[in-house]
């Protein structure tokens, strides 16, 4: 136990997941901020502390990599996850919203019931605050799932900084109306934090892509940590110089901003005020013909003069809404909670299931190849065509030039790289030559599901002239009396499907 958490890489496992809850955490609570100062709350406050929305996130995230790590059916993982998920927005909403009652006691239920019941009639920041809590455990299952990926991480980055441009200008234009109060300076600081775990966890992921890149012996020797310091000087020197320079703006840059677009939408207004005028004139002609016409078809009795009154219509009599039972609307009620909460409970299952089909695809996909594919079969055919027509072709003829170096002398002793040109050289007069943008390796993955024989001596070929040629590592000489060894098999694999002897 003690070697295990000793060669526990802690910066992947625990520093890089939290740099990516922090970054999704500090663009989302000044949404919640701002959200919870609308006028319609009598008792404004943030919907969600920071605090809780860090602990959403996270054990989302956590208990999301834990339980598709498993093998488990898809639908016990889904109920895990959906079980957590309960759990912890109970939790949250229990310690956010305890309104003087004991944690989670019969009271504190009957409160919230209570209070989201009467949600359209006295508006309380604990009605937005279970969706929001809803949105944050789905965000954390993405996350759990994504964040191997540095296109995701990049794509959070990208909608976490549009979003906080997007707050920042309602929340001053909001801020300006008087009926919002405007960003205090802990906004700045949200913003300065998002900045630094967003640039944080794209260069973390960015320098893990980078190590799996790099040959296994090269890669080992590189620390991480090493640079670990060096990322968060660079980061925080960017941000804070990239903040130093924002502050030489005022606020009254945002503020002339917000009267800028009230202009803007007061001079739209007054202009379809004035394209209303000939509109409505052409609603009065268009009623006067309807009436007209209605006239003849009744009686045939000519239409008396009358004008539309701008429109206006006819007084009607007050009628009495029947009002419905309170049985009836209670049923209403529960039914359209049931249907939102199977909403929720299928997008939450939806996200849960959507990677673990793609991963079981991609895994299935490999066994496929390996198995049958139609491209595998597809070439097979067309070499199997190739060495039936050569049959038929005159012998003697000249080869096509490969461009390498081939030698028919095959008791000489040759070093790894000279092999390998060896070996594109007899499989290009073979009619298998390396395309320009292949690998070695794709290289030789193609070459395998082409001549299964060929499969195991390439892939050791292969692995010894990577380290060799991109590695820089030296090869022993007992590595390139082995390799000769592997040569001369496959060189004799290859020249028997152009019947060569």
């Amino acid at each position: 136990m003690i070697n295990r958490l000793r060669h526990t890489d802690w910066l992947a496992v625990g520093f890089y997941p939290l740099a990516v809850v922090l970054m999704e955490a500090f663009w989302v609570s000044p949404w919640l901020a701002w959200l919870g100062g609308w006028p319609v709350f009598p008792a404004p406050r943030p919907v969600l502390g920071l605090g809780p929305v860090v602990f959403t996130l996270a054990v989302s995230l956590l208990v999301t990599r834990v339980v598709t790590r498993q093998k488990w059916p898809v639908r016990l993982a889904q109920a895990a996850i959906i079980g957590a998920g309960l759990v912890a927005i109970l939790l949250v909403l229990g310690l956010e919203y305890r309104a003087g009652y004991a944690f989670l006691s019969s009271r504190w239920f009957s409160y919230i019931g209570q209070t989201l019941g009467n949600a359209f009639s006295h508006t309380s920041t604990a009605v937005p605050a279970v969706p929001v809590l809803l949105y944050l455990w789905w965000r954390g299952i993405n996350l759990g799932q994504t964040t191997a990926y540095f296109k995701n991480i990049y794509r959070s980055f990208l909608l976490g900084m549009v979003a906080l441009i997007v707050l920042i200008i309602l929340w001053q234009a909001s801020g300006s109306s008087g009926k919002f109060v405007g960003p205090g300076p802990g906004t700045g600081w949200y913003v300065i934090a998002f900045f630094f775990f967003g640039l944080l966890a794209i260069a973390i992921c960015h320098l893990y892509l980078m190590r799996g890149a790099m040959p296994r012996e090269e890669a080992a020797l590189t620390s991480v940590w090493r640079w670990l310091p060096i990322m968060l000087g660079v980061i925080g020197g960017m941000v804070a110089v990239g903040f130093g320079v924002a502050s030489l703006f005022s606020a009254e840059l945002f503020n002339s901003i917000g009267r800028g677009a009230g202009l803007f939408f007061n001079f739209l207004g007054r202009i379809f005020e004035y394209l209303a005028v000939p509109l409505n004139y052409l609603f009065e002609a268009v009623y006067f013909i309807l009436r007209l016409i209605v006239s003849w078809l009744r009686s045939n009795q000519p239409l008396q003069p009358g004008g539309t009154a701008n429109m206006s219509l006819p007084e009607m009599p007050e009628v009495a809404l029947k009002t419905l039972p309170p049985e009836v609307i209670l049923i209403i009620k529960w039914v359209v909670i049931a249907l939102v909460a199977a909403a929720v409970v299928f997008i939450l299952a939806k996200a849960v299931s959507r990677f673990r089909e793609q991963r079981a695809r991609e895994e299935i996909e490999e066994i496929h190849e390996s198995l049958w594919s139609w491209r595998g079969f597809r070439d097979d055919l067309k070499l199997l065509l190739q060495a039936m027509g050569r049959r038929f072709q005159r012998q003697g003829q000249p080869s096509r030039r490969t461009g390498y170096p081939l030698d028919d002398d095959p008791s000489q002793r040759m070093d790894i790289r000279e092999i390998y040109r060896h070996l594109l050289g007899e499989a290009a007069r073979s009619g298998l030559a390396r395309r320009r943008p292949e690998t070695a390796a794709e290289y030789a993955s193609r070459l395998g599901r082409l001549v299964p024989e060929s499969a195991g001596p390439l892939g050791r070929l292969t692995g010894m002239y990577a380290d060799v040629r991109y590695g820089e590592i030296p090869a022993r000489e007992e590595q390139v009396d082995g390799a000769n060894v592997i040569w001369r098999s496959l060189r004799g694999i290859l020249r028997k499907l152009r019947g060569a002897p």
